[in-house]
């Protein structure tokens, strides 16, 4: 998300120079269009950190367990917190720890461990039950990439282009790989993707290489964005989403290149889709949901590249990273709304905004969902945790069954509950087939 709002300011700043203006105008937020939402948000606990504004926040991620929840901000905080409400923030926060320099990545999980790296180029263990420092190790320079960790190894990337693979227990780097940079790029580095001893790697000239895990050797590189412009600006053709692997098929999305869908043997095509985007994306069982760098929303199909559906009702929204809320799309925009989206039309079904008591609409930068909580970070340093409840319409349409999905049951419990007995099953339940005192019962 920080992504498209420093791309945003960049430009929006260097055309009021051209232009010899003292000010730039400011974002106004578009129209949208009223709606009844399926869903609505349930508040179960909200934290701020002491001294927590969090704005550089591409290499910030949530981490879990069964029971705690993990995140970091650019101010050198770290912080455990229950997943569970509590009564009291003392007893929300487990444990945090504030380290001296700016954290720009992680944290991620590696059994009882924490991994993060900063902005002087440490990445840094700690305890996952304590916080407690275990080891660092200085690299060359910011650690913007989430480190992952196969094969007892730790796989992360410095801001200056190289790559390297540390010891889990000790954080020794046992080998390190280079890769020439662009003058120009966007902020941040995506994590590489670990598979039967191959590392695929993107990077921001363009290109998409694999790695031998155990060596670092390159096994082959493609290129899907070529730079192109007389400035720097016109040529960045970052690969900046993260890579997903499914199905033996590597999808990489590049800004101002291509959506393709890769052979992790050979780096050959499959498809390739002339969509330029940043912004990490979802791949499910049969397809791939992506935003382009307009906020247009695309469903392809996973195996052809067959365009399914295109949403263009977030023009101009600055939609930050897709994810997945159970079976919808969640999206986030830069006014702190959450937009849950059918999978197979692409239709908007469902939208809340986020708010907390230091400000209405605050900026979301990182969602995680799970079940039926969402967690949220926004760029007060805030945390929140949601509870996604299906809204009034949405329980009066499976009142009168006009949905076939329970909030909390099958629908085979439903049915039990409702019925009492057989010759009630027999009865006409569609939508249309109700009497007027089900609404005005006087």
């Amino acid at each position: 998300m920080k992504k498209r709002f420093t791309l945003v300011f960049a430009m929006a700043a260097g055309f009021a120079l051209l232009a010899g203006c003292s000010t730039s105008k400011p974002l106004v937020e578009p129209y949208m269009a009223p709606m009844e939402s399926d869903y609505s948000l349930h508040k179960n606990w909200q934290v701020k950190l002491e001294t927590m504004p969090n704005r550089d926040s591409e290499g910030l991620f949530f981490a879990e367990d069964t029971k705690s929840i993990y995140i970091a901000s650019e101010t050198g905080h770290l912080a455990s917190l229950k997943k569970t409400n509590t009564s009291r923030w003392s007893d929300q926060v487990q444990w945090q720890v504030k380290f001296d320099s700016p954290i720009v990545s992680g944290p991620t999980r590696d059994g009882d461990n924490l991994l993060i790296g900063t902005s002087k180029g440490q990445l840094i263990a700690v305890s996952a039950e304590t916080g407690a420092y275990l080891w660092q190790t200085q690299l060359s320079s910011e650690v913007m990439s989430r480190a992952v960790v196969e094969e007892r190894k730790i796989f992360t990337r410095t801001v200056d282009g190289k790559f390297y693979a540390l010891s889990a227990k000790t954080g020794k780097v046992l080998w390190v790989v280079e890769h020439q940079m662009p003058n120009l790029s966007l902020r941040g580095a995506p994590e590489a993707v670990y598979s039967d001893g191959k590392l695929f790697v993107g990077w921001e000239s363009g290109s998409v290489q694999a790695l031998s895990a155990k060596s670092g050797a390159l096994l082959w590189e493609t290129r899907i964005a070529i730079p192109k412009g007389r400035t720097d600006l016109e040529r960045m053709v970052d690969v900046q989403a993260n890579l997903v692997l499914k199905d033996d098929r590597l999808f990489v999305s590049g800004f101002h290149g291509k959506l393709a869908s890769i052979n992790p043997e050979n780096g050959n095509f499959y498809f390739v889709k002339e969509v330029s985007g940043y912004r990490d994306f979802v791949v499910d069982d049969s397809a791939l949901y992506v935003v382009d760098e307009y906020d247009v929303m695309y469903g392809f199909d996973m195996i052809s590249g067959a365009t399914l559906w295109k949403q263009n009702a977030f023009k101009g929204r600055l939609i930050g990273d897709l994810s997945l809320s159970g079976d919808e799309l969640l999206a986030v925009d830069g006014w702190g709304y959450l937009h849950w989206i059918n999978k197979v039309q692409g239709i908007e079904i469902a939208r809340a905004k986020h708010s907390n008591e230091y400000g209405d609409g605050n900026r979301i930068l990182r969602v995680y969902s799970e079940k039926k909580n969402t967690y949220l970070l926004d760029d007060e340093g805030v945390i929140t945790s949601y509870s996604v409840t299906p809204s009034n319409l949405k329980l009066f349409k499976i009142e009168h069954n006009e949905t076939q999905v329970a909030p909390d049951k099958p629908v085979e419990e439903l049915v039990d509950e409702n019925n009492t007995d057989d010759t009630s099953s027999k009865k006409d339940e569609s939508w249309w087939n109700f009497k007027l005192s089900d609404f005005w019962p006087f």
